[in-house]
């Protein structure tokens, strides 16, 4: 299905999408390595059919199959989350400034579609409240806490806030690049999986395996390219999960199954559960 034939159906106004994802996994906790096959997580959404971090990505997203979904929270200048990546708004809504410099209201004014196709125009950046309440109730989502300095323990309070009012404490892995926001997630709210994110780029005293205690992380992210097979035999000695990128593994699901992966993420959805369909088709 083409674009511009998906617009109307992801703008449908059904309280909830029927997702197509066969035997579901409901929660972010079980064994690592204990799959035949790794969960397929969407980018920001389905990004091939709608803009990124809208309803409309998520809402396709789960209605082609995907296992879950990866968003991103930013924090607004009167301290509300809203479901942004970039920490300024040029690239989304073509506005000059910073997420942080703008009230919840001013950024709910701002169109988040029309830079993706015309078709989307006025689509409006969506709280994290409304991203739970569009998908079930267990479906996995994997919420990236986009930290900024003077932030980076208030987010992790509001988003455990969040998570605990709509009781998704097991469909829900926190994550975030910042070691502080997961360690204060951890004090907060201890019940909440967290995933650290980790990248090569990031300077010495964040990358350093010194933070691994105090955030006590239930997955690792290796992202920017930061996977290897060195790095995966450490986590898994862990008992820890691991969330890689398919274009770690050449989006090759056949090499992530091999691998045991656990998770994937993925900005080209159908590609992989083509793959998966192909994979788990049970001979005649």
């Amino acid at each position: 299905m083409y674009r511009f034939e998906l617009a109307f159906t992801l703008h449908s106004t059904s309280p909830q999408p029927r997702c197509s994802a066969t035997e579901r996994p409901t929660s972010w906790d079980f064994p690592t390595g204990a799959r035949s096959v790794p969960l397929i997580i969407a980018h920001r959404g389905d990004v091939s059919n709608a803009p990124e971090n809208t309803l409309p990505a998520f809402r396709s997203a789960c209605e082609q199959g995907a296992d879950g979904v990866e968003l991103d929270v930013r924090m607004t200048r009167d301290r509300q989350l809203v479901v942004f990546h970039d920490r300024g708004l040029k690239r989304i809504t073509g506005r000059r400034g910073l997420v942080s410099n703008i009230t919840l209201d001013e950024m709910r004014g701002l169109d988040v579609g029309s830079w993706f196709s015309p078709e989307f125009r006025g689509e409006q950046a969506p709280t994290l409240d409304e991203v739970f309440d569009l998908l079930p109730h267990d479906y996995l989502i994997n919420v990236e806490m986009k930290v900024v300095i003077d932030n980076m323990r208030l987010i992790a309070h509001r988003v455990a806030e969040v998570i605990r009012r709509h009781e998704r404490l097991g469909s829900t892995l926190a994550a975030s690049f910042n070691p502080i926001s997961l360690w204060e997630l951890r004090k907060v709210e201890p019940r909440i999986m967290r995933a650290y994110i980790w990248s090569h780029r990031h300077p010495p005293p964040i990358r350093s395996r010194c933070f691994s205690p105090l955030v006590k992380a239930h997955w690792y992210d290796p992202a920017n390219g930061s996977y290897n097979n060195g790095l995966m035999r450490s986590i898994r000695a862990r008992g820890v999960r691991t969330l890689a990128w398919d274009v770690d593994f050449g989006c090759d699901l056949s090499q992530m199954a091999a691998a045991r992966l656990d998770a994937t993420v993925t900005d080209d959805l159908q590609p992989l559960l083509t793959q998966r369909r192909e994979l788990t088709v049970q001979p005649q």
